[in-house]
Order: structure tokens, then C-alpha cells, then sequence
């Protein structure tokens, strides 16, 4: 039985398309959801030519995350409130599929959702895909969802969750 569900967001369209997805397994399944959002390692300070580092004032980065959690509880997990379904928002830093898959085994999740970009081989190269690095990470079942977009401009429909 699917009690808890694991979704990656980190705000863009296909990760939308994947909470809405998780959400409707998890209206169905009566399981909650934990939505994770994974922000990514800030960049090492950087001399430059001067001999200056860069330095961002502690202000400046607790304000951003003060938004990016603003943002999360509001527009990300908007899905997610609009289904109605249990649900908590996790912030972790880190690599995304390290961190879903880390905070799936955390919260003893039964499935992993997460969105894909639809990127080419060389593209994924170049880019990365999470959702390809968490299908050898994770210790759980894992949906792709793919884009819809990218359904749409060669004829396919995507489908709703059905339990």
C-alpha cells in the first residue's frame, strides 16, 4: 500500500505536472505527500582579477531562502493544495537525487515522482537529469512523468494516475 509519496519540485512546469500526478495517486491511495525541494550547492567564492572575493551578505542569502520557502508553501505545492491531499514540503541543500532519495528512505515513502525535461542524450549530458541519477539512487519505486509538452508535439496524450 502507498502511504507516502515522495515529489521533486523545483518550480518548473514538469515538475508541476509532477506533483499534480503525485497528488491524484495520493487523493486516491488517501497517502500523503512530501514535496522536495533540493536547492543546489552555492558556488565557492571566486577571486577575481583584482585579488577581490565575492561575498554575498548574510542578509541577502536569508532573505532569498525566507522567498524560495515563500514560494515552495504557495506556488510549488499549489497541486497539491488544489487536490486537497495531505501534504509537507521538505528544503534540503544538496544534489536533487541524492537528497529525494535520502529524504524517500527519511520519511519511509513507497514511491518517488518526480518530472523530466525530456532532454536528448547530449543535452542530458551536458545538464544533467535527475530523474535519470534517481533510478540509481533510489531504494523505491520511481514515476517519470513525463512532459506534456513534449507528449503533445508528437501526438501523445499523458494519462492520469489509476490505482
Amino acid at each position: 500500500m502507498i502511504n507516502r509519496i515522495v515529489v521533486g519540485s523545483d518550480g518548473s512546469e514538469q515538475a508541476q505536472q509532477a506533483a499534480a500526478f503525485a497528488a491524484d495517486l495520493a487523493r486516491q491511495t488517501g497517502a500523503e505527500v512530501v514535496l522536495v525541494h533540493v536547492v543546489g550547492q552555492f558556488p565557492p567564492a571566486i577571486a577575481s582579477t583584482g585579488g577581490y572575493m565575492m561575498y554575498v551578505p548574510q542578509q541577502i542569502i536569508d532573505e532569498s531562502r525566507d522567498e524560495l520557502e515563500r514560494r515552495v508553501q504557495t506556488e510549488f505545492s499549489a497541486p497539491l493544495v488544489q487536490a486537497g491531499v495531505r501534504w509537507r514540503a521538505e528544503i534540503r541543500d544538496g544534489w536533487a537525487p541524492r537528497v529525494i532519495a535520502e529524504v524517500a528512505g527519511e520519511v519511509d515513502a513507497q514511491l518517488i515522482v518526480v518530472g523530466t525535461r525530456g532532454l536528448h542524450a547530449l543535452g542530458e549530458m551536458f545538464l544533467g537529469s535527475t530523474s535519470h541519477a534517481l533510478t540509481h539512487h533510489a531504494k523505491v519505486p520511481l514515476i517519470v512523468v513525463p512532459a506534456v509538452n513534449a507528449h503533445r508535439a508528437h501526438g501523445h496524450k499523458l494519462a492520469t494516475a489509476a490505482v
